[in-house]
């Protein structure tokens, strides 16, 4: 099996195809944000709100899409003037594709009640008990996440190469360093919108 479709599809399939695609999972990943009421902060990053609405929920998803798309078209014309809006386009939403796999894995483990549980009983008894035992379903779910992420920073990272075709080391220290500020200033931004 050619894994190199599986990590790099902007090279394998026409920017139609990715455009769908990313399309398809954007509506996806919209629906499962509303039903699980998980919002979308930023990209790879995602909120509990139990108070989602379905038109928050849209507006969130479009609003980190689109952020990432015009921020991320910006850095490819100071990387390469040639690049086109359709290839970045295509990166965000193909990298954001498996999203609906973390809001799941979040909600059908209940991950965040059981931090909670586990921070209750760790101030009620002042000391930190833990039962190994009630850990496992936590440390699992957390690889699992923390896999379908670094495939998601994998799947951007080869899109915007791709796009841009950027090959000095200087390229991509900035694309990495600019991408993590973007994603925490886009984060702490939508945190204090009222949506």
């Amino acid at each position: 099996m050619n894994w190199k479709f599986l990590f790099n599809p902007f090279s394998k399939f026409s920017e139609k195809q990715l455009f769908i695609t990313g399309v398809l999972y954007f509506i996806i990943n919209f629906f499962t944000c509303f039903f699980t009421k998980i919002q979308m902060d930023s990209l790879f990053h995602f909120t509990e709100n139990e108070n989602l609405s379905l038109t928050s929920g849209f507006l969130l998803v479009t609003i980190s899409n689109v952020s990432a798309i015009i921020f991320l078209f910006l850095l490819a014309l100071i990387i390469n003037k040639k690049t086109r809006f359709i290839d970045i386009t295509n990166t965000v939403l193909i990298s954001q594709a498996p999203n609906f796999l973390i809001l799941l894995c979040i909600k059908i483990t209940s991950m965040n009640s059981l931090a909670k549980n586990l921070k209750t009983n760790a101030e009620a008894a002042n000391t930190l008990k833990i039962n190994p035992l009630e850990l496992l379903p936590l440390v699992f779910c957390m690889l699992i996440l923390l896999a379908i992420i670094i495939y998601g920073f994998v799947l951007i990272y080869n899109g915007f190469k791709t796009a841009t075709n950027f090959k000095k080391w200087q390229h991509i220290a900035l694309f990495i360093v600019l991408l993590f500020f973007f994603i925490l200033f886009h984060q702490v931004y939508i945190q204090n919108l009222n949506l």
